[in-house]
């Protein structure tokens, strides 16, 4: 069977193919458009589409690789069908990681990524892209199993998409250290069943040890939804001021979410191109996001409260009459992003109900 998709042809024949994820594919390539061509590393390619896309749409130079010697004929096929020539390797990951280092890697499991995490900070010399499916491990639905894979913890809150993207981030920040190099995050967002990263990798002890700076613990009280968040060499307090327990979750990044520059020019890009309306509101809001670590569910603080939930519009309206920064979050339509605490949200939320 033969399938299109952007500009390539793909034969998905006895390989996996997930259709859900072309908008995801979709911004990658825009992205990808943005950083420039260069070597592209396609570490678990399955049908090879995302490679393949990169090479029409971004010019990148791909290398491919699966383990599954039915993916390596099916990657060869679709090479042929796009005219393409490009190294194809049918080798674990991990010890092709190890072998040679790539200028771009990109690891797209069928789960989790976090077997691959450590070669991959490895191998990466300039940028490296992260998808992950297991998504209950990361937001705190399978506690356990966030243990395991990212070595943090977490318990499920209002705003588990960002916990999860910060636990990603920040495992990939603590193994990128051990090999004396640091990163900054382009771009990340969490969509349906799957979290996606995309980092620029730098070489630098002094910004290894820097970039513990942005790695720190979120304290969540479920009580009265009150959050604190503090580096990793932070003081702990035992109790919110509502008198209850607060739950430790981490260790998490605390950076940002976007290089803002490089969204612009992807905006640029799609907009000189195909204009697509859904891509462009989405870049728009995550450049307009506003750079505070977790979001505020209306829903959950108006249940709390027991009040209606105001509209968007009303909040973002009063808040800004307040002299508080507020945006929309590219996690979820009816969340947004503040610098008030929490008593504050709570008390013009009343206001406006």
């Amino acid at each position: 069977m033969i399938i299109n998709e952007g500009l390539a042809k793909i034969s998905i024949e006895g390989v996996f193919y997930n259709p859900k994820m072309k908008f995801c594919r979709d911004l990658d390539m825009i992205l990808f458009k943005s950083l420039n061509s260069h070597e592209y590393l396609d570490a678990l390619a399955a049908s090879g589409v995302r490679g393949i896309r990169a090479t029409l749409e971004a010019d990148y130079q791909p290398i491919f690789n699966d383990w599954n010697k039915k993916a390596v004929e099916v990657i060869r096929k679709n090479l042929e069908l796009n005219c393409i020539n490009a190294e194809v390797y049918n080798k674990d990951a991990s010890s092709l990681m190890r072998e040679r280092k790539f200028y771009h890697i990109d690891i797209d499991p069928f789960g989790s990524p976090s077997e691959f995490i450590d070669s991959a900070c490895f191998s990466a010399l300039k940028y490296l892209s992260v998808t992950a499916t297991d998504t209950a491990a990361l937001c705190g639905s399978a506690t356990l199993s966030g243990l395991r894979k990212y070595s943090a913890f977490a318990r499920k809150t209002e705003y588990y998409n960002e916990v999860g993207i910060r636990m990603l981030i920040g495992k990939i920040a603590r193994e990128i250290t051990k090999y004396d190099k640091a990163l900054e995050v382009i771009a990340c967002w969490a969509k349906e069943h799957y979290y996606r990263v995309h980092l620029k990798v730098f070489r630098s002890t002094s910004k290894a040890g820097k970039l513990y700076e942005k790695i720190g613990y979120l304290l969540h009280c479920f009580n009265c939804l009150n959050r604190i968040w503090f580096p990793m060499n932070g003081e702990i307090k035992e109790k919110c001021k509502c008198g209850s327990k607060f739950t430790l979750i981490g260790p998490l990044w605390m950076g940002e979410l976007q290089n803002k520059n490089l969204i612009e020019k992807a905006i640029e890009i799609e907009r000189s191109g195909l204009r697509r309306e859904k891509i462009l509101k989405f870049f728009e809001r995550m450049k307009n996001e506003i750079d505070v670590p977790f979001y505020y569910d209306v829903h959950e603080i108006s249940r709390k409260m027991k009040i209606a939930p105001p509209t968007m519009e009303k909040i973002m309206l009063e808040f800004e009459r307040e002299g508080f920064k507020i945006s929309k979050t590219r996690f979820s339509p009816l969340s947004f992003k503040t610098d008030a605490k929490i008593d504050d949200v709570k008390k013009l939320l009343l206001k406006i109900s």
